[in-house]
C-alpha cells in the first residue's frame, strides 16, 4: 500500500469517525427533544384529567371497573389512552374499547405512594407508545399513554438522512484527501525520482533543485548535502588509488628489475649480488611502510577505541625515549610539563611520532630537536634546511614530497596521517619555518574537560 493511498484512507477515517460522532449526537439530541415534547404533553394532560376528582365505577352488563373521565374540553388529546390501577391491581379503564396499558410493580408502588410517578417506554398491541403514570387520589395511579409512530417515523428519517449525509462526507473527504495527499506528496516524489535517478547512473555530481523553507526543501538540502559528501568521499577515494598506483610503480618496477637482473645472471659477482639484495630488502621494507600507511590512512578508527583521558607529557617523553634509541645521531632537548587530553593514546602516539620522525630525517649529525609540551599543545623543532615557502601549504597532502625531500625515503604519508590523527580528535596541526632554519611543527588538543572549540595561540 502507497504511502498516498494511506494518507487518504486515514483523512476519510477521520472525516468519517467525526461525521459518525457528529450524527450520532444530533440524533440523540432531536430524538431528547422530541421526546420531551411529549413527555410535556402527557404532563398537560395528566393536569387535565386530574382537575376534577375521578369517578371509578362497576360496568352494569360485565361488571368491570370503569373510569369516568370529565368530559374531554378544549385541548384534551382523543389519541391519549388513560387508564387507572389500584395499590391491589385492579384496573378500570376509560372505556370498553380501550386497550388494557401493562401493569408494573413500579406502578403499583405508585399507586401505594411509595414513590413518585415517572415516564416509561412500551409496546401496547405492537404500538410503540410513552406512558406517564402519577399518583392520583388515594389509592390509585393514573397511567397516560401517547403513541409514538409519528416521532419513530421522523426520527428513522432523520437517521436516514444523517448515514447519506456521512456517507457522502466520507466520499468527499476521500476525495479531497486523495488531492490533499497528491499536492502535499508532489515534492516528495520529485526527491524519490531524483534519488532513483542517481542511484540508477551513479552520478554523485547530481543535485536537486529546492526551493522555499518547508521540511520537504530542508529534506532536498540534507539530500543534497549528502551528495556532496558522498563526491567528496568518492572523489578522495579515487585520488588514494591513483596516488598509491603511483607511488607503488616505483618500488615495484625497482623490485622488478633486480629480481630479474638475479634470474638472468646466475654468475654475479658475489658482491654485487649482496648489493642488490640489500636493495631488494630495502625495496620490500619501503613497500612495507608504504602499506601500512595507506592502510592506516584510508581506515576510519576501529570503533573498539573509545577517547581516555591521556598523560600527554608521559605520551610524548615515552615517544622521544624511542626515538632516542633509534637516532643516537641527534640531541633531544625536552621540556614538559604535565598537562591532560582526552584521545586515543595509540594514535596520539603514532601521530607524534611520525613527527619526530620527520625531525630526524631532516636534521644533520649532531642536531638537537626540541620538543616542548604543555597545556594541550606538542611543538618539536629540527635544525634542518626547513621548508620551502611553496611547500609549506601542501606538506600535510597526500604523497606530497617536496622537491627536496624527494631523494630521500619516504612515502609523503606521515604528515597527512599527522593530520587525520588531529582532525579526529578535533586539535590542529600547524607547521611553519621559524626564525634561526629548521621547521617547527605544533599540535594542539584540547585538554580534558574543555570544550574544544578553543585554538592555539
Amino acid at each position: 500500500m502507497s504511502f498516498r493511498l494511506r494518507q487518504t484512507l486515514v483523512t476519510a477515517l477521520a472525516v468519517a469517525v467525526a461525521i459518525a460522532a457528529a450524527s450520532a449526537l444530533v440524533y440523540v439530541l432531536v430524538r431528547e427533544q422530541l421526546e420531551g415534547q411529549i413527555d410535556d404533553a402527557l404532563r398537560e394532560q395528566a393536569s387535565l384529567v386530574t382537575r376534577r376528582p375521578l369517578a371509578i365505577v362497576s360496568d352494569r352488563e360485565t361488571g368491570e371497573l370503569v373510569l369516568r373521565l370529565p368530559a374531554r374540553g378544549p385541548g384534551f388529546e382523543r389519541e391519549i389512552v388513560v387508564q387507572a390501577v389500584s395499590g391491589d391491581g385492579e384496573v378500570a379503564g376509560a372505556g370498553l374499547d380501550q386497550l388494557e396499558l401493562p401493569v408494573t410493580e413500579e406502578t403499583l408502588a405508585v399507586a401505594r405512594g411509595a414513590r413518585d410517578g415517572f415516564f416509561s417506554d412500551t409496546t401496547v398491541a405492537d404500538t410503540h407508545v410513552r406512558m406517564l403514570t402519577v399518583p392520583v387520589g388515594r389509592g390509585y395511579a393514573l397511567q397516560l399513554v401517547r403513541p409514538l409512530d409519528e416521532v419513530d417515523r421522523l426520527l428513522d428519517r432523520i437517521g436516514l438522512i444523517m448515514i447519506v449525509v456521512a456517507a457522502g462526507g466520507v466520499g468527499a473527504a476521500a476525495i479531497l484527501g486523495a488531492l490533499v495527499a497528491r499536492a502535499a506528496l508532489a515534492p516528495v516524489g520529485r526527491l524519490t525520482r531524483e534519488a532513483e535517478v542517481v542511484a540508477a547512473t551513479r552520478d554523485l555530481a547530481h543535485r536537486i533543485d529546492v526551493h522555499g523553507a518547508d521540511e520537504l526543501s530542508r529534506l532536498g538540502e540534507s539530500f543534497n548535502t549528502m551528495l556532496a559528501a558522498l563526491e567528496s568521499s568518492q572523489q578522495a577515494q579515487r585520488q588514494l588509488v591513483a596516488d598509491a598506483s603511483h607511488e607503488l610503480g616505483t618500488p615495484l618496477t625497482s623490485l622488478r628489475t633486480n629480481i630479474e637482473v638475479l634470474a638472468r645472471r646466475p654468475d654475479l659477482p658475489a658482491q654485487e649480488r649482496e648489493a642488490l639484495l640489500r636493495d631488494l630488502v630495502g625495496q620490500l621494507e619501503e613497500m612495507s611502510s608504504l602499506v601500512r600507511s595507506l592502510v592506516e590512512l584510508a581506515s576510519e578508527r576501529p570503533p573498539e577505541l573509545e577517547p581516555t583521558d591521556v598523560q600527554l607529557d608521559v605520551l610524548v617523553e615515552e615517544a622521544v625515549e624511542r626515538a632516542r634509541r633509534l637516532s643516537p645521531q641527534v640531541v633531544f632537548d625536552c621540556a614538559l610539563e604535565e598537562t591532560l587530553v582526552r584521545g586515543v593514546p595509540g594514535r596520539l602516539e603514532r601521530a607524534i611520532a611520525n613527527v619526530l620522525d620527520n625531525a630526524v630525517k631532516w636534521s644533520p649529525p649532531g642536531g638537537r630537536i626540541d620538543v616542548r609540551a604543555a597545556r594541550g599543545e606538542v611543538s618539536i623543532r629540527d635544525r634542518g634546511p626547513g621548508i620551502a615557502e611553496a611547500d609549506l601549504p601542501h606538506v600535510f597532502d597526500r604523497f606530497y614530497r617536496a622537491a627536496s625531500a624527494r631523494p630521500l625515503p619516504g612515502s609523503g604519508l606521515g604528515l597527512a596521517i599527522v593530520r587525520q590523527v588531529m582532525d579526529e580528535h578535533g586539535g590542529v596541526a600547524e607547521i611553519e619555518s621559524p626564525a634561526g632554519g629548521g621547521t617547527l611543527v605544533r599540535l594542539w588538543l584540547p585538554e580534558a574537560g574543555t570544550s574544544g572549540d578553543g585554538a592555539p595561540a
